[in-house]
């Protein structure tokens, strides 16, 4: 029994990645639900798992790059107006929801989604190796999570999180 479910598991992820222009990579699987909304360049390394009723969107001319071994959480929402990058083994929890821009607010007697979006040519996210983003974590804007770090569940990414001395000690043995 657990060969058919490998088999299917298989086949729906050669199926996916036809469909939403995906190149296929061995063991991608993508779950019952997701919406992909992909315009730029989606590229997924080994055994990439995104769980069901992801939401992945990708602009013309962005790129959204998981690393082997990644795996996104259920409910997750990850939007690529630039640049997003995944290291290898990143994990996240349910309703995470990265992106790489944010919405412009310079008047206030005008409706936010009329001001457009505040993105710089070269902004991006990197999420580095090994890293674990908890549930409902938000990351937004330009932003860079170094590898190996743990991001609690509930907190707001807006800043760099470089790799501490003792993961920099550790790292190097």
């Amino acid at each position: 029994m657990p060969d058919i479910k490998r088999t299917i598991k298989k086949l729906l992820g050669r199926y996916y990645s036809l469909r939403y222009r995906i190149p296929y990579s061995p063991g991608l699987y993508i779950g019952m639900g997701v919406k992909i909304v992909n315009r730029g360049t989606v590229k997924c390394g080994k055994e990439v798992i995104i769980r069901p009723s992801v939401y992945l969107c990708c602009d013309p001319d962005a790129r959204l790059t998981f690393g082997d071994n990644c795996e996104i959480g259920n409910h997750s929402t990850i939007f690529a107006h630039g640049e997003i990058t995944f290291g290898n083994g990143v994990l996240t929890a349910p309703n995470v929801h990265i992106v790489d821009h944010n919405h412009e607010y310079e008047d206030p007697y005008t409706h936010i989604y009329k001001q457009g979006v505040r993105y710089n040519p070269g902004d991006r996210v990197i999420i580095g190796d090994g890293t674990w983003l908890g549930k409902n974590v938000v990351v937004v804007g330009n932003v860079s999570i170094g590898k190996n770090c743990v991001i609690a569940a509930n907190s707001v990414v807006t800043k760099d999180i470089p790799i501490t001395v003792l993961q920099q000690a550790y790292l190097l043995r």
